[in-house]
């Protein structure tokens, strides 16, 4: 359909509103910094804070006014609109970071066309570094091109974990420590900084050369994810028998030995 191959055609204008967006988010959550307050508890280790609101607001209202034919599907608000072309939002990643006055956190915006990312953007406001990555056109930070690192031996990486707790499971949580365990044994240094946006877009540009992570929700990984395959990483996903996941993502390059390290039986990539 013309309708389509327009949409598709315009995937670098579509990511400029989205980086308004996340800038007028950033500029709100950098005022408030510290000083949020808590809404209601979502889950034993999660809290919905008045900012994840108000940051989502911003972002939402800009992109309904800049893309009303492009649906949303966002953590706190849900879905709405449009189901074959839609945006992925994540207001605010690392809310305990921020919740804390710690400068470590993201914006996360991911575009789906098709049920496929084609487009995605982290921003870091505190450091004003706005990651961009279009399908099959590389990834960019702050305009320019980006690519992994060529860490290639395990004991000598840079490795990012995400938070192994899973509420209520502590099957899940001993699997996951066991696998964080063997990785803190290998790698030259283990780093846990709480935003898996941050993570991925950290991976993507060489500042770590890999990611554990947990969490299979689209809005923490999307955008990320396609920063990292398009800076030339790598993604593999271990299945446990209790249907949880471990996702791993490296530089391509330390890939194979965290594989064999973390995900000795089948794989799906």
């Amino acid at each position: 359909m013309e309708e389509n191959t327009t949409f598709t055609l315009n995937v670098t204008h579509l990511l400029e509103i989205a980086k308004i967006a996340a800038r007028k988010a950033g500029k709100f959550l950098i005022s408030r910094l510290g000083a949020a307050k808590i809404e209601h508890q979502k889950s034993l280790h999660d809290d919905l804070l008045d900012t994840d609101l108000e940051a989502e607001k911003l972002i939402l209202t800009t992109l309904k006014a800049g893309t009303p034919d492009i649906g949303i599907l966002s953590e706190e608000a849900g879905s709405d609109g449009e189901h074959e072309h839609y945006w992925i939002v994540d207001p605010l990643d690392g809310s305990a970071n921020f919740q804390h006055g710690s400068p470590t956190f993201a914006i996360a915006i991911a575009l789906v066309s098709k049920k496929t990312t084609i487009g995605g953007i982290v921003y870091i406001p505190m450091r004003d570094e706005m990651f961009t990555a279009i399908q099959h056109k590389g990834a960019y930070l702050n305009d320019s091109r980006i690519v992994v690192s060529r860490i290639a031996a395990l004991d000598e990486a840079i490795a990012h974990v995400g938070d192994p707790v899973i509420d209520s499971d502590k099957d899940a949580t001993n699997a996951y420590i066991t696998d964080l365990s063997k990785l803190t044994r290998e790698a030259r240094r283990v780093r846990m900084i709480g935003t898996a946006a941050t993570d991925l877009a950290y991976v993507s540009c060489g500042r770590a050369d890999l990611l554990i992570n947990y969490t299979p929700k689209p809005w923490d990984i999307e955008a990320g994810k396609l920063l990292l395959l398009e800076a030339g990483g790598k993604v593999s996903i271990k299945q446990y028998p209790n249907d949880k996941t471990l996702f791993l993502y490296t530089n391509g390059h330390v890939h194979q030995a965290a594989e064999s390290l973390l995900i000795p039986t089948k794989s799906k990539d």
